[in-house]
């Protein structure tokens, strides 16, 4: 560590600042070519699109805009949803959705879902599309690990600097942009597989057509492909709107996107409408 208390103060931060910008960028690169290969396999149902795309958050959303197209459900002035027809259901998430009594909420009806989520997550993994805990942490852990460095050497360097007596605000600022980053690195990304980024890429190709127009009968698979934006200016908006306001309008961040299904940054990988960079 002595190379780094050797440094001036200013050209310690030109360094620091390069080598923040090269970790950004690492935590791109790592996670879009180190995840694992895993394995093709078609998915059609739109349970497992849903839970490929964007886990137990889009597999809600996605059964909620069916079964509002199809008229089971309705919302209310309260902006609770509530269930109208339980002979519409079609699959068992539907039929868990439709079996609530009174208004519910968006969160209410993903509690009910979690369970189904899980399930769907399970055979995805089995199939090699989704990337296990286990191989998912290992990815978090290299993607995070350069701002860690970074984090310690900027750590070291700003308290030799304090001890002589250096001003060390700057210093200070890039170290906290530094830890956010590297949090939210952490924390936001895909389980997929690249096999799972390119059955969503090929998926969103060959359906682009119902981000723009989803029919009744198509609501629920379009938002499990392409979230709840796509039932803007439809009969269906609702739905969109209930999440809206129960997300504040959703966050993305950095490397996160809308509805917890894609990622930031570019890639080879494709997938979630975004490319392959999820961790």
């Amino acid at each position: 560590m002595e190379i780094f208390s050797s440094y001036s103060g200013a050209g310690f931060l030109g360094f620091y600042a390069l080598m923040l910008a090269t970790c950004v960028a690492a935590g791109f690169w790592i996670p879009a070519n180190l995840r694992p290969l895993g394995k093709r396999s078609e998915v059609e149902d739109l349970e497992e699109v849903a839970v490929l795309n964007g886990g137990a958050d889009r597999l809600n959303l996605a059964v909620l805009s069916s079964l509002f197209a199809k008229g089971a459900l309705t919302s209310g002035n309260s902006k609770k949803l509530f269930s109208t027809d339980k002979d519409q259901a079609e699959s068992e998430a539907e039929r868990a959705v439709l079996s609530k009594v009174g208004g519910f909420s968006l969160a209410d009806a993903k509690r009910t879902l979690l369970e189904q989520a899980a399930q769907v997550e399970q055979r995805l993994i089995q199939r090699g599309l989704m990337m296990s805990e286990q191989e998912r942490l290992r990815l978090k852990i290299f993607s995070t690990l350069p701002f860690a460095v970074l984090f310690v050497i900027g750590l070291y360097r700003q308290q030799a600097g304090a001890a002589l007596g250096e001003p060390t605000g700057i210093l200070i600022a890039l170290l906290i942009v530094t830890f956010v980053l590297g949090l939210i690195r952490f924390f936001t990304g895909t389980k997929r597989t690249i096999a799972g980024q390119e059955v969503v890429m090929e998926l969103e190709e060959s359906k682009s057509r119902l981000r723009r127009a989803p029919q009744a009968n198509e609501a629920g698979f379009a938002v499990a492909l392409f979230g709840t934006g796509v039932l803007v200016g439809t009969p269906w908006e609702a739905v969109h709107a209930a999440r809206a306001a129960s997300a504040g309008g959703g966050a993305g961040g950095v490397y996160g996107g809308d509805d917890g299904g894609s990622d930031g940054g570019g890639g080879g990988c494709g997938g979630g409408g975004c490319g392959g960079c999820g961790g």
